[in-house]
């Protein structure tokens, strides 16, 4: 039963923190970041680990099962990078910082996952290479976020 209602609770619960810390007016813009460097970013990473060198894979989706990815993990992506850029620090030194936790916590969902019996990995990828993997990954989503967002920009981000 974990295995079937655990991507849908995840997706259902980050998506209405979504909702409650990122204000109306911000939405679409993070919105569009999300589906851009979080659902997109997940299709391709997949893409390029699992489908081209077989170092990640889904198992058990059941019918949340396409082409061998599950198909509530890019929206769940989506939400998560949303979260992300609307709680990025102004300040470089806590930036840092908070990118290499973000990292991190990745490593450990990743795992979280893999103990639910949804996903698997080369036993050599989990942690370092991973780690990495998802540094240059939220490395990526910020730095894309600071140069081009005008929400970056604005004090109206503050709460």
């Amino acid at each position: 039963m974990v295995k079937i209602l655990f991507y849908p609770i995840f997706l259902l619960m980050i998506f209405i923190l979504s909702l409650i810390y990122i204000p109306k007016r911000d939405y679409k813009e993070y919105f569009i970041y999300g589906v851009l460097i979080g659902g997109l970013g997940d299709v391709l990473v997949v893409g390029l680990f699992q489908n081209l060198l077989h170092i990640i894979w889904f198992k058990n989706a059941g019918i949340f099962n396409a082409l061998g990815q599950n198909l509530l993990s890019p929206p769940c992506w989506l939400f998560v990078v949303m979260l992300f850029l609307r709680f990025l620090p102004r300040r470089r030194p806590f930036l840092y910082l908070y990118v290499i936790t973000v990292a991190f916590s990745s490593v450990g969902y990743g795992m979280l996952v893999r103990n639910v019996g949804l996903f698997d990995y080369q036993p050599w990828f989990y942690p370092f290479f991973s780690f990495l993997t998802f540094l240059g990954w939220w490395s990526f989503a910020t730095w894309i976020f600071l140069k081009t967002s005008t929400l970056s920009k604005s004090d109206t981000k503050l709460f």
